[in-house]
């Protein structure tokens, strides 16, 4: 098998990316986590599908779907495998979609399963179909993980061979043992419950010989019973046969009996129809003549009122009419807008004779006086607030000599004003002075009180003369609205008065056509008209439903006459018939009187015939049932020893298993794992020679294919060695375990290895060794994944791995 390209879509770190595989040694490097190992699991999730993986451990975290697409051939043929993963949104749960199988060219749509069947098919890897297990071929023979190969060398030697014999394809001699074992317990249980099964058989032959005589006489018996019954059936036969030709004439006779009323019934019924159907005849000649005939005549000379068609003086009907109303309307309409017209005259009285213009300008004139008077309204309130504000100041400099006057004599020693000293002198000072103050703050107060007063009553007059020219102005703009509505309104009564006109001429030119004048006398007309018209149209369908019940009655009357005449036919022959008949009965009446005799003789025959079919019965159903017992003790003594046989063959098997297979078993698996162990030994020091820098250290594989390595001759444990050491003898076992399952896999031949972190803690020295390892395995494709970057000086291709904000990307450096 041979790697060619891998496409990976939404798998763990990477996105969207191919990979071309070339020939040679690969290595992939990179950092820890940078998507490594995720191409490896790629490719063994595109060859053998999930395995024991879980879908979420390759699914890239938020994606609904990924995909992994793998070019490869195997023996000159060309193959490519899809497989898909799909997320459930319901409970996020992860599954396979199904894949494509393509061979050549050709593709297919298959499960997960039949998958992974066609390719262990191609790769010649015979393993089970388990669809939850891992390729342990491919594990072992192609590629081994490293976390993987640590688990093996970790184990304990039975669990580690046990895992060496799926590898090795040995494990069958196991389960065989096993198998063997156990077949061998059920086989000794199955011999002990078979024995007890044939304890009675000689019983069983004792009672065969007994029912097999008592089978014997009754046959004998029954012999006996049949020849006197033949005797009886002979008689019987004799006397039937008699008796059947007596019967014939006998059902004939009654027949003829029966027939001669019949016949009569079926005469007399004819003459009825007869009767009935010249009735019919005569009816209907009557109806032609006096109803439909007469009728005929008088519509056939009615004439038609009009050429006009009654749809097109319904058109003109229903154009008069609705022109007679849309008239109706508008006048109606008309009334009411001159009733309009006349309120919004008496409403305008002389403004109605006004120009728009003309009161546009009073309007105009009426906002620039109110414009001039908001303005006045505005000066006077901000000389009245300043008056206010003025007043407000000057009681407060009242309020404060007051209190000065009221605490004067509670300002001490000293003056607050001029800081001399503070005697009663000067106290009367400030007194007089503050006094001369409060004076004039008094005057000035009364004048500030009067202008304000004045300039209220003239900011009321300016006020109410505001008001007064924002009502003139509301009263015009109400007049001019009026006016507009009032030209409004002679325009309608115009237009209407002009659609009315129109009506008038259409309905004057449509008149004219006819020659009248008055509308309501050319509408009775062309409704007199229309009715006439249906008159007589309901005349000509009458006449032609008349014409046609004429006709019905006419052919009528001709099939009548036809029928009559068959039927005097067949009232002739009913009346031939009637006579043979009666003459048949008077020749046969003597006939009954020896049928009842032989039908007495009869009776006692089929009675005595009836005793020994009772007995033969009898006879019969106990020969049938001695015939059954032996049948069925028949069956259990064969069965019985055909048990016998089983128990004989089942005791040579016992021995069989227990002394020859079981034994046998034992020898050949310890012979096969010996020659493994010798040959996976030999390969284990073979590499670990090349790959250890210390030559006083030496490996071995021990019988339960446990590493030993031993230094001057002692064993030493693997968990002191060096990492270095211990990757060595790691890549040394895995090498060992890649050659080994390669032999003895049936059919598997690989020139494909793969690597996971061979190198780990390896030296510069060791890391030179692996080329001469890579040299010496001679594999046309070899991959590796490492993060050594000393690989690359004998890797044919170099393929750098970093991962960019979350997303690995692959790019080939050689």
């Amino acid at each position: 098998m041979i790697f060619k390209t891998l496409y990976i879509e939404n798998i763990r770190s990477y996105n969207n990316k191919r990979i071309d595989f070339p020939m040679g040694t690969s290595l992939f490097e990179g950092d820890v986590g940078s998507g490594k190992s995720t191409i490896l699991m790629a490719l063994e999730f595109a060859l053998f599908g999930l395995g024991n993986q879980k879908g979420d451990s390759l699914l890239r975290k938020g994606s609904k779907k990924g995909s992994v697409v793998l070019n490869f051939s195997v023996d000159e043929k060309e193959y490519q495998v899809k497989r898909s993963l799909v997320r459930n949104e319901n409970n996020n749960s992860i599954r396979q979609d199904k894949g494509i199988l393509g061979v050549n060219g050709k593709k297919m749509q298959l499960s997960p399963s039949e998958i992974k069947e066609k390719i262990l098919n191609i790769l010649h890897f015979k393993e089970p179909l388990n669809p939850r297990a891992q390729s342990v071929i491919f594990r072992y023979a192609v590629y081994t993980p490293q976390e993987e190969m640590k688990f093996i060398l970790s184990q304990k030697p039975d669990l580690r061979l046990e895992t060496l014999r799926k590898a090795f394809g040995i494990e069958d001699y196991k389960i065989a043992l096993e198998n063997a074992s156990s077949i061998s317990r059920l086989l000794k249980d199955r011999i002990s419950y078979l024995s007890g099964q044939i304890l009675d058989l000689d019983e069983k032959k004792n009672q065969l010989a007994d029912l097999k005589d008592k089978f014997q006489r009754n046959q004998e018996y029954l012999t006996n019973l049949n020849s006197s019954m033949e005797q009886i059936e002979l008689k019987l036969g004799k006397e039937k046969e008699k008796l059947d030709k007596l019967k014939s004439i006998e059902t004939e006779l009654k027949q003829v009996k029966a027939e001669i009323p019949h016949i009569k019934n079926q005469f007399e019924d004819k003459g009825k129809i007869c009767l009935r159907y010249n009735d019919e005849i005569r009816k209907a000649e009557e109806e032609n003549h006096h109803k439909y005939q007469p009728e005929i005549k008088k519509l056939e000379e009615l004439e038609i009122p009009t050429t006009a068609t009654e749809d097109n003086l319904k058109n003109k009907i229903n154009f008069v009419t609705d022109k007679i109303k849309k008239q109706d309307g508008f006048l109606a309409k008309l009334s009411l807008l001159n009733e309009s017209k006349e309120e919004m005259e008496n409403k305008l009285k002389e403004n109605k004779n006004k120009e728009p213009q003309e009161l546009q300008r009073e309007k105009n004139i009426l906002i620039k006086k109110l414009e001039d008077q908001s303005d006045l309204l505005d000066s006077h309130q901000r000389q009245l607030n300043k008056i206010t504000e003025r007043t407000f100041k000057l009681e407060a400099q009242k309020e404060d000599i007051n209190n000065k006057l009221d605490n004067i004599d509670g300002l001490g020693d000293l003056c607050p004003i001029c800081g001399s000293l503070l005697d009663e002198e000067h106290k009367k000072n400030l007194k007089k002075e503050r006094k001369k103050e409060f004076k004039r703050l008094n005057s000035e107060l009364t004048v500030l009180t009067d202008v304000k007063n004045k300039g209220e009553k003239e900011l009321k007059a300016y006020d109410e003369e505001h008001k007064n020219i924002e009502n003139d102005l509301r009263d015009l703009e109400i007049i001019i609205n009026k006016l507009n509505d009032y030209n409004t309104l002679n325009d309608k009564i115009k237009s209407i008065i002009s659609k009315i006109s129109k009506i008038d001429d259409d309905l004057e030119l449509i008149m004219g056509e006819d020659g009248f004048e008055d509308v309501n006398h050319y509408l009775n007309h062309l409704t007199t008209l229309t009715e006439k018209i249906k008159d007589y149209r309901r005349a000509q369908e009458e006449l032609k439903s008349l014409r046609y019940y004429l006709e019905k009655n006419v052919q009528k009357i001709n099939e009548n006459k036809k029928i009559i005449a068959t039927i005097k036919q067949e009232m002739k022959l009913l009346k031939d018939n009637l006579y043979q008949a009666q003459s048949k009965v008077e020749k046969m009446s003597g006939v009954m009187d020896e049928i009842d005799e032989l039908r007495k003789e009869h009776e006692t025959t089929e009675q005595e015939f009836k005793d020994y079919n009772q007995k033969i019965i009898y006879t019969k159903t106990l020969i049938e049932s001695y015939s059954a017992d032996i049948v069925k003790v028949e069956e259990e003594i064969q069965k019985k020893e055909d048990v016998l046989k089983r128990l004989n063959n089942l005791k040579d098997y016992h021995i069989w298993l227990n002394d020859y297979m079981i034994p046998t078993l034992n020898i050949i698996e310890k012979h096969v794992m010996q020659n493994i162990h010798l040959e996976f030994d030999d390969n284990f020091k073979k590499w670990l020679h090349i790959l250890l820098d210390d030559p006083s250290k030496t490996g071995r594989i021990n019988e339960e294919f446990t590493p030993i390595i031993e230094q001057d001759g002692f064993e030493q444990e693997i968990n002191y060695l060096s990492g270095g050491e211990k990757t060595s003898v790691a890549l040394a076992y895995r090498l060992a375990l890649n050659n080994m399952v390669k032999k003895v896999s049936t059919g598997m031949e690989s020139n494909l290895l793969i690597l996971d972190e061979p190198t780990d803690g390896f030296s510069k020295e060791q890391l030179y060794k692996v080329r001469e390892i890579l040299n010496e395995l001679d594999c046309p494709q070899i991959i590796i994944v490492s993060h050594e970057r000393e690989l690359e000086s004998f890797a044919d291709n170099v393929f750098q791995i970093e991962k960019i904000d979350g997303v690995s990307e692959v790019s080939q450096v050689t």
